[in-house]
């Protein structure tokens, strides 16, 4: 197992400026030698939040919270220490160490390359929704009364046609095996590589900490075969340890979330105020509980 000293650990918050990683969270103001601004782990009125760039430090007055960046990350992000250092590392591009085991270097190695094609095909189809082959899903958006905020927050797409996906990620630079082991792109019995969704709407499915692991599609004509389709489990994605949209609900002030069957639910109702939603990805929901909203 990768140890991570305490020298990696400074560079790590050299990298990343307090000021700068909490204003992508909280609007800052300056004051004096220090920042400003509302607490995102309480609800108050008048800022009582400061963020001090020279001891590179936070503390709320209201609720008493405090700590360095590290500390900032796990409370903001929900993630263990070693989580948010990676989280961190990899936002300020710090390179972590490897260990000696090879095989396990090799997975890691795959895991990235995955979770970067899925960044890739979530631009991809993100970007041809707003093509003029995308019409039949143009008219399904209109359809279903999505705004261009809904669409862009859940970065909702159109996949292409046969094998343009694969096209577009090999042109990009990523191996065969990379791909194939994403699941976005299958290999027939003749050798050829032929894209898994094609002429569907796209949902991508993010993670809590917002790397796209999978994706849902759903069929835009009687033709195609299966209402839905959605990504294999693999490396980088199990239905049990994700929940569509969870990267946006546990933005939300409300603590509570409301749990959804499906994609299309959780949208419709975040569009219409409704942001602490999600949406189940198991193929069906304990339901002996009967309540359908749980703490966070």
């Amino acid at each position: 197992m990768v140890q991570y000293n305490d020298d990696l650990k400074q560079e790590i918050r050299n990298a990343n400026d307090i000021v700068d990683v909490i204003s992508q969270y909280v609007i800052l103001k300056r004051s004096g030698r220090n920042f400003m601004g509302l607490c995102p782990f309480h609800k108050e009125k008048s800022p009582s939040f400061s963020v001090s760039a020279d001891k590179q430090y936070y503390h709320c007055f209201g609720c008493g919270k405090g700590g360095d960046v590290f500390a900032f990350i796990m409370e903001m992000e929900k993630l263990s220490f070693k989580e948010s250092l990676e989280f961190l590392a990899e936002r300020g591009h710090v390179r972590l160490p490897e260990t000696n085991n090879d095989e396990f270097n090799k997975k890691q190695y795959l895991m990235d390359r995955m979770t970067k094609i899925n960044l890739e095909t979530t631009n991809f189809f993100h970007e041809r929704l707003y093509t003029p082959v995308a019409k039949i899903a143009q008219d399904y958006v209109k359809q279903r009364k999505l705004d261009n905020h809904t669409l862009k927050a859940f970065k909702i797409g159109y996949s292409g046609e046969y094998n343009e996906l694969y096209t577009f990620l090999k042109e990009k630079g990523f191996k065969d095996h990379e791909i194939l082991a994403t699941g976005l792109v299958n290999q027939n019995e003749k050798g050829e590589f032929i894209d898994r969704f094609r002429r569907r709407l796209m949902f991508p499915i993010i993670s809590a900490t917002g790397k796209p692991v999978a994706f849902g599609g759903r069929r835009l004509n009687d033709t195609d075969k299966g209402k839905y389709i959605n990504s294999n489990e693999n490396l980088v994605y199990s239905k049990k340890r994700h929940l569509f949209a969870l990267n946006l609900a546990k933005q939300s002030e409300d603590k509570r979330i409301i749990l959804v069957e499906g994609y299309m639910d959780a949208i419709s109702l975040y569009q219409r105020g409704i942001d602490n939603v999600v949406a189940s990805l198991r193929n069906s929901i304990n339901r002996r509980t009967g309540d359908a909203t749980s703490k966070v």
